[in-house]
């Protein structure tokens, strides 16, 4: 899964307009003044199952055909569980309910745009050259909740490429695509907001010569 556009990816997110300077100590005017500094640290995550309704829902989804709209209902439920896993490695987050809505912290919430499972039979056979692949794409928002003020807005989309019929750790071969592509995009968003995820360039020791 990968970023494929962002919308909005400043300090003042979506919503500031220019503040005239006798306004800086106006009551309810914030000034920007950290000179493209993103936002980080929130307090607590907050997430809204993202919406379905109006995605491309496709492939092998599901035993039959009677049973896709049911698999498509509970696709946000299943993202929002791996969401919840993920990004739990940056501040405490709770799904939110229909009727919640948070106070503090940031909300992610977005859309999916695309949903396919891919076909194991085309994986089987000629999965290597691309066939039988499967396809994610969704919306993502990230708004900070105190400051009434999205922060972040991206698409993005993948799914199991040429990948051959035994699968990885990360691609599911014959099995399910959709499961494995729903937590890989969860596991990017909190690539995407995270500094420095890998930990790379941390010293055991921090004594340097």
């Amino acid at each position: 899964m990968l970023v494929t556009k962002t919308d909005v990816s400043t300090p003042g997110g979506g919503v500031v307009a220019p503040t005239d300077a006798k306004d800086v100590a106006s009551h309810g005017v914030y000034m920007i003044t950290n000179c493209g500094v993103g936002a980080s640290n929130p307090r607590a995550i907050y997430i809204r199952p993202f919406c379905i309704d109006n995605a491309v829902f496709h492939g092998d989804e599901a035993a039959s055909e009677g049973e896709m709209p049911i698999r498509k209902a509970l696709t946000p439920v299943e993202f929002a569980e791996d969401l919840k896993e993920e990004l739990e490695r940056i501040a405490p987050v709770r799904i939110l309910k229909d009727n919640e809505s948070p106070t503090v912290g940031w909300l992610v919430e977005g859309n999916f745009t695309e949903v396919d499972g891919g076909s194991p039979v085309g994986r089987f056979f000629l999965g290597n050259l691309g066939a039988g692949r499967s396809f994610l794409a969704l919306h993502v928002r990230i708004t900070d909740v105190t400051r009434h003020t999205v922060v972040y807005e991206f698409d993005m989309a993948g799914g199991s490429g040429y990948q051959g019929k035994l699968g990885t750790l990360r691609a599911s071969g014959l099995g399910k695509a959709t499961h494995f592509d729903l937590r890989n995009a969860a596991e990017r968003i909190y690539l995407t907001l995270s500094t420095n995820p890998s930990r790379y360039a941390a010293r055991s020791s921090p004594a340097l010569q």
